[in-house]
């Protein structure tokens, strides 16, 4: 189980995906997302998250699959407890939201069980 204090620095999305109701795998962020999460030590969340733009990706669809949000948060178990102070989505804002967190050496995941699932790697540690 991991502790607060394994999340704590910087993380770069390396895949993001979803499922729909009948366990089929989609990813809105495309096949390589970008984006970081960062933790901090007192307690504070940072996400950003968006398709990585390339080659045949036009501007407009890199800011339609963005999404950013910042809060607190706390760990528990296997549970991750964010409490969104604000982001790019309205309905998300004063709300606290449950996730399944995962460390395995720099590897993060983060996710709802058969809805959605961020896997991220650490980029630096305080």
């Amino acid at each position: 189980m991991p502790s607060t204090a394994d999340l704590i620095g910087t993380w770069r999305v390396i895949a993001f995906q979803e499922w729909s109701p009948d366990g089929v795998e989609h990813h809105p962020l495309g096949d390589a997302p970008t984006g970081y999460a960062i933790f901090d030590a007192a307690g504070r969340i940072f996400i950003q998250l968006s398709r990585g733009a390339g080659r045949g990706v036009a501007s407009d669809a890199v800011a339609r699959s963005f999404m950013a949000y910042f809060g607190t948060f706390s760990v528990a178990g296997d549970q991750l407890q964010v409490a969104i102070e604000s982001g790019n989505n309205p309905g998300d804002v004063g709300t606290s939201q449950t996730r399944t967190v995962t460390v395995d050496g720099d590897v993060l995941t983060i996710g709802i069980p058969n809805q959605l699932q961020a896997t991220l790697r650490r980029e630096a540690k305080p």
